[in-house]
C-alpha cells in the first residue's frame, strides 16, 4: 500500500507544474495586453511611465511645479488661486477706505455748515432743517469713526480702519466756504446760500453712495450706504421745497 501513495504524490506535484507551466505564458500574455511597456524590471530613474514622464528630469520638473505629478501647470493655478482672492481684498480695502474718506470730508462740510446756519439763519425752517442736519451728521460721524475700532468690527477692512481713524482733509474751496460762513451777516441772503450748499453736498454724499454700492461688498458699509442714501434723496426733496419758500 505505502508504494502506491507515492506516485500519487509524484502525480499530484507533476499535474501541478504543468498547470503552472501553461499559466505563466497566459499570465504573461495578460500583463503584456495590460501593460503597454516591458515588464522587464528596470532603475527607477530611467523606467518609462507615461503618467510620471519619460525620467528622473521630467519627473523633478513636474514634482517641483507642485501638484499631481501629470500636471505641470499646477503650480501656477495654485498661485493664481491663492493670489486672487488677496487681490480681491485689497481691492475692497481700498474702496472701502476711500468711501469713509469722502464721506467723513462732506459729512464734516455739512455739519459745520449747519452750526454756521443754527445760529444766523433767519427762517425758520432753514433753521429746523440746520437742527435736523447736525444731528444725522454727528450721528453718521460716529458710525463711520467706529470703524477704527477693529475689535467692535472685526469685519471691517484696514482701509476703512485708516481712513476712520484719520481726520478728513478738506479742499480749499470748502475751507473757503466754511471761513465765509462764518464772517457772514445773519439774513435771507445767508439763509439762500446755506440752503444751495446743502443741496449741492447732498448730491454729492448721495453720488458717493450710489457709487460704493455698485463696487462694494461688505456687507455692513452697504447696508451703512442704504440708510444713507434714503435719508440723503428725503433731504434734497426738503431743501428743494425751502429753496423754492425762499425764492432763490
Amino acid at each position: 500500500m505505502p508504494s502506491q501513495e507515492k506516485p500519487i504524490s509524484v502525480r499530484h506535484a507533476m499535474i501541478a507544474g504543468i498547470a503552472v507551466a501553461f499559466a505563466l505564458p497566459a499570465l504573461a500574455q495578460q500583463q503584456k495586453q495590460a501593460i503597454p511597456y516591458s515588464v522587464t524590471p528596470q532603475p527607477a530613474e530611467t523606467q518609462p511611465n507615461q503618467a510620471l514622464g519619460q525620467g528622473a528630469e521630467q519627473r523633478q520638473q513636474r514634482t517641483q511645479a507642485g501638484g499631481a505629478p501629470q500636471d505641470t501647470q499646477s503650480h501656477m493655478r495654485q498661485g493664481q488661486a491663492n493670489s486672487a482672492p488677496a487681490a480681491q481684498g485689497q481691492q475692497q480695502s481700498q474702496e472701502d477706505g476711500q468711501y469713509v474718506q469722502q464721506a467723513l470730508a462732506l459729512s464734516t462740510v455739512s455739519l459745520q455748515q449747519s452750526n454756521f446756519a443754527l445760529s444766523k439763519a433767519q427762517d425758520p425752517r432753514v433753521k429746523q432743517f440746520a437742527e435736523f442736519e447736525i444731528g444725522e451728521q454727528n450721528t453718521l460721524t460716529d458710525v463711520l469713526h467706529s470703524f477704527a475700532d477693529p475689535a467692535a468690527t472685526a469685519s471691517t477692512t484696514k482701509g476703512a480702519q485708516g481712513s476712520a481713524s484719520t481726520a478728513p482733509e478738506l479742499s480749499q474751496a470748502d475751507s473757503a466756504t466754511m471761513e465765509r460762513l462764518s464772517k457772514a451777516q445773519p439774513g435771507a441772503a445767508l439763509d439762500r446760500e446755506y440752503v444751495g450748499m446743502q443741496i449741492e453736498g447732498h448730491q454729492k454724499l448721495l453720488k458717493l453712495q450710489e457709487s460704493y454700492l455698485q463696487n462694494s461688498g461688505n456687507r455692513e458699509m452697504i447696508n451703512i450706504a442704504k440708510l444713507a442714501r434714503g435719508q440723503i434723496k428725503e433731504h434734497i426733496a426738503l431743501l428743494e421745497d425751502i429753496q423754492k419758500g425762499l425764492g432763490r
